[in-house]
C-alpha cells in the first residue's frame, strides 16, 4: 500500500533552499565599497541587544550541545551542528553562518552508505550527507557538493532566473538538466510560457527536450505538477500541434505499457474523480486537449473507456475542472483492491473544509461520526476531523474549539504511537486558548507516545534505517519539546533529560534552546521511517 497527496505548493525544502541560494547571490560585497562609505556604515551599525536572562540559559545550553557534539558520529554531528545555527539566529547571525559551513564540513566524514537501498536514495532521510549538503550549500562550496545537490540547485536556479525575466541563463542551466531522471516539468513549462512568440524555436527546443526525456526516463515520478502530464496541459497551445499529438501518442502508450492496477481519486471543491488505472488518469487528463486537435481520434478513445466518458461527460475539462484558480486540489492513491481507500484520502479532506465553513458545531458531530481507525490504522479520521475544528475555530469560536480538542482527548488512549503524532498541535492550540493545565496534560501524552515510537524506531527485529535524527520519534519529541518551552521551560528540560537515547537528546537540548533564544519559527525536517516492508518520507515544520 502506498499513499500520497498532492497539493499546488512547493515543499518547504526547497523553498528554504531557494532563500539561501539568493542570499548568497545578492549579499554584499563590502570589496566594492569605498574605504570612507564602509566606515560610515560599521559606525551607524546599532549596538547588539543584550540578552535576557532565558536567552542567557539558552545560550548556555547551546553552547553545552554544541560541546557534546563533538563526541557524535559524523552524521549526527553534522545534524546537530545544522539545528544550532538556526538556533543561534536571533542572537548572534555570524556564529550561526560560522555553523552553517561546520555542519557542511562534518558530512565529508559520512561514509556513503554501500548499498543503495530504499534507504540511502537521494532525497529520503537515509541520506543525510545530501541532505545536509544541499540546504546549508553556499556558494564557495558548491563544487565540493555531490552531483544529485548540484541537479537540486540548478533547477532552483532555473526558476529563479525565470522570475528575474532573464531567460538565456535559465534555457543554458535547464538544458544541462536535459538527460537526468528527475527532469524539471514544471520549471520547464515555466520557461515555455515566460517566451514570447519572436522566441518559437526555443519553446521548440525546450518541448522537444521534455518529450526526449519522457521517453527515456518514463514517469518516473508521482503523475503531477511536475509530470510531463501537467507540463503539456500548460504548454501545448505554445507549441504545433503535430507534436502536441505526438505526445499525448506516447503518453498514453507509456501509461498502457505500466498496467498500473492502482485506484486514484482527485478532489476540489468542484468534485472528485475516481480512476482504477494511470491510463485512465492520463485519459482524463490528455482527452481535453486532443479533443481540440483531433476531436475523431479523441472520440474513438473516449468510446472504448465507459469510466472516463462519465467523468469528461461530468468534468468536460479534465483536470482543469478541478484545478480552477483559489481551489484545493487533492490526490489519493492506493494499490489495494479498495478503490474507496483512495477515494477518502482526497475526499475527507474536501468535506470537512466545507462544513466547517458552513456549520463549525455540525463539524465537531460530523467529525465524531468519522471512524477512529482507517483502513490502514495509519492515522485517525475522527481526531484528524476534530483537530481541523478546533485549528479552524480557534479564533473565531474559541470555546468550540476547545470542545473539539477535549474529544481528542477522550479518545488519547484509543491511538497508537503514529497517530498521536500527527496530534502535536493539540497542546499548542490548548496553550493559545489559555487552558494551560489541559496543554501540559496533552503534553504528557504525546512524550509517552513517543517513548513508545522510539521502541518502534528502535526495534532490533525491524529497525528503522533511516537516519536517526530523522526518526518520526526524535520528530515528535522535537515538537513536543518546542510546545513544551513555550508553556513551561522546566517541563521543556524534563522532556529533554528523559529521553533514553542520548544522541536524540542532545538534538533536542539543541532544540529547546533555540526556542528560549527566540528562535522565530521550526526547522524543516525530511522525517523517515524505512523498513524490511517498505519506506515513508514527509515533511515537518
Amino acid at each position: 500500500m502506498q499513499s500520497a497527496v498532492w497539493i499546488n505548493f512547493s515543499d518547504c525544502r526547497k523553498s528554504l533552499l531557494l532563500f539561501l541560494l539568493l542570499v548568497v547571490s545578492f549579499r554584499p560585497s563590502f570589496a566594492q565599497v569605498p574605504p570612507a562609505q564602509t566606515s560610515s556604515v560599521k559606525k551607524s551599525q546599532p549596538a547588539q541587544p543584550k540578552l535576557t536572562a532565558t536567552q542567557e540559559r539558552g545560550l548556555r545550553l547551546l553552547k553545552a550541545a554544541e560541546g557534546e557534539a563533538a563526541g557524535l558520529a559524523p552524521d549526527m554531528r553534522a545534524f546537530v551542528l545544522w539545528l544550532a545555527s538556526y538556533a543561534h539566529v536571533p542572537v548572534d547571525p555570524k556564529k550561526a553562518e560560522s555553523l552553517t559551513k561546520d555542519s557542511f564540513t562534518a558530512t565529508e566524514a559520512i561514509e556513503d552508505p554501500p548499498d543503495k537501498d530504499q534507504c540511502g536514495q537521494v532525497g529520503t532521510a537515509g541520506d543525510i550527507k545530501s541532505w545536509i549538503q544541499e540546504i546549508t550549500q553556499a556558494e564557495e562550496l558548491l563544487t565540493q557538493a555531490t552531483e544529485p545537490v548540484r541537479t537540486h540547485i540548478t533547477t532552483e536556479l532555473v526558476k529563479h532566473y525565470i522570475e528575474k525575466k532573464n531567460l538565456p541563463p535559465a534555457q543554458a542551466l535547464l538544458t544541462s538538466l536535459a538527460d537526468i531522471e528527475q527532469y524539471p516539468f514544471s520549471a520547464a513549462a515555466d520557461l515555455v510560457l515566460a517566451m514570447g512568440p519572436e522566441q518559437a524555436a526555443d519553446r521548440m527546443t525546450i518541448f522537444n527536450q521534455a518529450l526526449n526525456n519522457f521517453e527515456q526516463h518514463g514517469s518516473t515520478q508521482m503523475v503531477g505538477p511536475d509530470d510531463m502530464g501537467s507540463f503539456l496541459e500548460r504548454t501545448w497551445t505554445h507549441v504545433p500541434s503535430s507534436v502536441v499529438l505526438e505526445a499525448i501518442d506516447k503518453m498514453l502508450d507509456e501509461a498502457k505499457s505500466r498496467q498500473s492496477k492502482s485506484h486514484l481519486s482527485m478532489a476540489s471543491d468542484k468534485g472528485t474523480v475516481n480512476l482504477n488505472s494511470t491510463y485512465e488518469l492520463r485519459l482524463f487528463q490528455l482527452l481535453p486537449v486532443l479533443n481540440e486537435l483531433d476531436k475523431d481520434k479523441a472520440e474513438s478513445l473516449l468510446r472504448d473507456d465507459t469510466a472516463i466518458q462519465a467523468q469528461l461527460a461530468k468534468y468536460p475539462k479534465g483536470m482543469n475542472s478541478l484545478t480552477s484558480q483559489g481551489n484545493i486540489y487533492s490526490y489519493g492513491i492506493t494499490d489495494d483492491d479498495s478503490p474507496q481507500a483512495a477515494q477518502s484520502v482526497a475526499e475527507q479532506q474536501v468535506k470537512q473544509g466545507a462544513e466547517q465553513q458552513m456549520n463549525p458545531k455540525q463539524a465537531i458531530n460530523d467529525a465524531l461520526m468519522l471512524p477512529l481507525q482507517d483502513a490502514f490504522q495509519s492515522s485517525s479520521p475522527r481526531a484528524q476531523g476534530l483537530l481541523m475544528v478546533a485549528e479552524n475555530q480557534k479564533n473565531k469560536k474559541p470555546t468550540l474549539a476547545k470542545s473539539a480538542l477535549d474529544e481528542i482527548l477522550k479518545i488519547e488512549d484509543q491511538l497508537i504511537p503514529t497517530q498521536l503524532h500527527d496530534l502535536t498541535d493539540v497542546p499548542k492550540i490548548y496553550f493559545e486558548l489559555g487552558d494551560e493545565d489541559n496543554a501540559k496534560k496533552a503534553l504528557k501524552v504525546m512524550t509517552k507516545a513517543a517513548e513508545k515510537l522510539y521502541a518502534h524506531d528502535a526495534d532490533a527485529e525491524d529497525p528503522n534505517k533511516a537516519f536517526k535524527g530523522t526518526w518520526p520519534s526524535a520528530d515528535f519529541w522535537r515538537k513536543c519539546v518546542q510546545i513544551a518551552a513555550k508553556i513551561s521551560p522546566a517541563l521543556a528540560e524534563e522532556i529533554v533529560n528523559e529521553i533514553p537515547d542520548p544522541e536524540i537528546s542532545v538534538a533536542q537540548k539543541v532544540v529547546f534552546a533555540g526556542a528560549l533564544l527566540g528562535q522565530s519559527s521550526g526547522v524543516p525536517i525530511l522525517v523517515g521511517d524505512c523498513r524490511k516492508t517498505g519506506s515513508r518520507y514527509n515533511f515537518s515544520q
